[in-house]
């Protein structure tokens, strides 16, 4: 079990994913591969010992949360969108994961998905 406030991972940036979830683990391992600067812990909430200060294990359970410097969060969508201005292979996507209005549906999206994620996409 990993343990939150190791020093190192209050440097980084850290995403947490359900990796109980198909869809969520192929999803992390194939945006690691994108992460070829190592900028990014992937980190399923399964392997804390705690939640990340501010969030509970239901949080958790429910949404991805990308955690960064200062220990700001960002859930699901706003999470994958961070990571197209953070990850220099994710950058093409970034205008269309930035364009106007597309907070709004993608958010949407993002939680419809989430909530259907094992009936869809089944358990690891």
């Amino acid at each position: 079990m990993q343990q939150w406030f190791n020093t190192e991972m209050n440097k980084s940036q850290v995403l947490i994913y359900d990796a109980d979830c198909r869809i969520c683990a192929v999803l992390a391992s194939w945006l690691s591969r994108a992460d070829v600067l190592r900028w990014v812990i992937w980190t399923p909430y399964q392997s804390l010992e705690a939640p990340p200060p501010g969030l509970s294990w239901d949080d958790l359970k429910r949404s991805a949360y990308l955690v960064v410097g200062g220990g700001r969060r960002y859930e699901g969508f706003y999470a994958f969108r961070m990571l197209t201005v953070r990850l220099p292979l994710l950058a093409p996507l970034a205008p269309v994961f930035w364009f106007p209005g597309m907070s709004v549906i993608g958010a949407a999206a993002y939680r419809w998905v989430a909530r259907n994620r094992y009936r869809f996409f089944g358990c690891t």
